[in-house]
């Protein structure tokens, strides 16, 4: 494959914990860098800066919790009755999102990296959703933010999954108790901004053959 055959240098592959993302990213990592590329891996999924102080005070009112089963930990965010969380974090992170992407995303793109990129903006929008219990932000003045903050061009696709087999391929997330609003959310938010969605209930081999034809163009 020639640099030229290539549609863009910045693949994101979205979605629900326990789809298979990181598999497919891995794959796509290892094929690119096999045929020359100088590629990078990147995983964004919480950049906190100026954002930490709202953390601390949702940890301090209760508006984020961790939960632990199993030796496996998980987190929720409640932000229902937030004014300040509801209103004002979501553009501070935002800001932490934008610092983030020039640094780990368009400075390696200007020096010709190729990235592959499992987790960032349209992740952090999905968990906004389901801390507000809101899934028409995709719609609102933040989700468009949220969403152009991704280099132009970019070629994304969200995975999804039945929940039966994300149970058998990760036993760890039925005692997710969110599970179900984050697949829902993922599904409405690709069609909110007409993402290309790709279901991975098929054979890693089909599954690979669909995501790499779609995000490499060929």
């Amino acid at each position: 494959m020639k640099h030229s055959q290539m549609n863009s240098r910045f693949l994101y592959i979205a979605g629900c914990d326990g789809t298979g993302k990181t598999t497919l990213c891995e794959k796509l990592v290892g094929e690119l860098a096999t045929k020359g590329y100088k590629v990078k891996k990147l995983w964004l999924r919480f950049p906190f800066f100026l954002s930490l102080p709202f953390l601390v005070y949702a940890r301090w009112k209760g508006l984020s919790k961790r939960e632990e089963f199993t030796g496996v930990s998980y987190g929720y965010w409640d932000f229902r009755n937030s004014f300040v969380m509801r209103r004002i974090f979501p553009w501070i992170w935002l800001t932490d999102a934008a610092l983030a992407a020039l640094i780990k995303v368009y400075l390696p793109l200007l020096f010709g990296k190729t990235i592959i990129c499992e987790r960032f903006t349209l992740d952090m929008l999905a968990d906004l959703s389901v801390a507000c219990d809101d899934p028409g932000l995709f719609d609102k003045s933040i989700g468009w933010a949220f969403k152009h903050l991704l280099p132009r061009g970019a070629r994304i696709i969200i995975l999804d999954m039945d929940k039966a087999l994300i149970y058998e391929r990760r036993p760890s997330l039925r005692y997710d108790r969110q599970l179900d609003v984050r697949l829902l959310t993922y599904r409405i938010m690709a069609q909110s901004f007409q993402i290309k969605m790709i279901s991975n209930n098929t054979p890693l081999s089909k599954t690979y053959s669909i995501v790499r034809s779609f995000l490499l163009g060929k």
